[in-house]
Parts: C-alpha cells; sequence; structure tokens
C-alpha cells in the first residue's frame, strides 16, 4: 500500500536569521531598481537645482547692483564651483539610490523565488531575508502563512492515509462484487493522490 509521506522537518524558524549565502550583485531587478534611482535622483536635482536657481538670481543680482564688481566676479566662480559640485553630488545621490534601491529589490526578488517554491507545492520552504533587508514583517507573515498551510495540509494527509487503510481492508473482502471492487480500488488510488504534489 502507497502512503503520502507526510514528516515535517523541523524548521528553523528565528526571522531575524540571515541567510548563509549573501548577495553579492547590487542589481537584482534592473526595471524596479532603475525607476526607484530615476525617480530620487530626479526629485534631489530638481530641489537643489530650483534651490540654486532662485539664489543665483537673487543674490546675485543683489552683488551686481549694489556691491563690488570684483565680489560679483568672484560670485560668478563661486557658481561655477557650485555646478561641478552638483554634479558630484548627484552621482554620490544615484549611488545612494542603488543601494537603498538593493534593499527592496533584494527582498523582493527572495518573496518571488519562495512564492515559486510554496506554489509548486514545497510547503517546507521558508522565505530567508538577510539581516538589515525590509519588508522583515512580511517575511514573518509569509512563513506563518506557508507554516498553517503546511499543517493543514499534514492533517488531511493523515485523514488521506486513514481513509485508505479502510479502503484497502474493504477491497480485501472476498464478498465484494467485481464492479465494487474495481470502484474501491480507484477510489483508493484517487485517495492515495491526494497530497502526491506536496512537499510536507
Amino acid at each position: 500500500m502507497a502512503h503520502t509521506h507526510t514528516n515535517v522537518q523541523p524548521q528553523n524558524r528565528d526571522p531575524f536569521q540571515p541567510p548563509r549565502v549573501k548577495r553579492k550583485i547590487v542589481i537584482i531587478k534592473r526595471g524596479m531598481q532603475s525607476k526607484f534611482v530615476f525617480l530620487v535622483t530626479t526629485f534631489v536635482l530638481i530641489a537643489v537645482t530650483a534651490i540654486g536657481v532662485d539664489f543665483y538670481y537673487h543674490f546675485g543680482r543683489e552683488i551686481q547692483n549694489f556691491m563690488d564688481p570684483s565680489l560679483y566676479e568672484l560670485f560668478q566662480k563661486d557658481s561655477y564651483i557650485f555646478l561641478v559640485k552638483l554634479a558630484l553630488y548627484m552621482v554620490a545621490v544615484t549611488i545612494f539610490a542603488v543601494f537603498a534601491s538593493h534593499k527592496l529589490a533584494g527582498p523582493i526578488y527572495r518573496f518571488e523565488r519562495s512564492a515559486r517554491a510554496v506554489g509548486s507545492g514545497d510547503l517546507t520552504h521558508r522565505a530567508r531575508l538577510r539581516t538589515g533587508d525590509e519588508l522583515m514583517d512580511f517575511q514573518d507573515e509569509f512563513n506563518l502563512m506557508v507554516e498553517s498551510l503546511q499543517r493543514l495540509v499534514t492533517q488531511d494527509a493523515h485523514l488521506a492515509m486513514r481513509v485508505s487503510k479502510q479502503l484497502t481492508d474493504l477491497i480485501s473482502d472476498r464478498h465484494l462484487s467485481a464492479e465494487a471492487h474495481q470502484r474501491l480500488a480507484q477510489i483508493k488510488s484517487d485517495v492515495d493522490h491526494l497530497h502526491k504534489g506536496f512537499k510536507i
């Protein structure tokens, strides 16, 4: 008689334990991270440019109208330095945005893999994020959901095994007609395959 494997493997349920293999690739989800970096750098650039332009036209005109022209030349020189610094600042902001997006893209990528694993029937799988990653609370909820599913499917698998055993006893009854024997055998076969698609 075929039995469904229902041994539940002990799981390490510490939600803060980092995975053994750490990610070394910063760009994990190119599309999402590109949008994130673009939005961050665009907003910073707009804000800094607006402040710079306002300062240049307001303060620059005041210097030109009321102060020494040599000071105005110094102001223009400093304006060019400001533009160079702005470019460097934007490079730094872009790099920061890339690493900040990694904190979101990494967990999302892992959840996608975990969802595929659970969707394929592996109820022993647990999502594991790195220490410091975002969405740690979602990791805990995801793992609790899978654990609950694993428990329910395990209970059903045990029930299916008991039903299968009873069907086996009925099939062994010699007083059954051939038709009843065949129907019970088919039902037993269906019951035995109820949880074949799950790893529990």
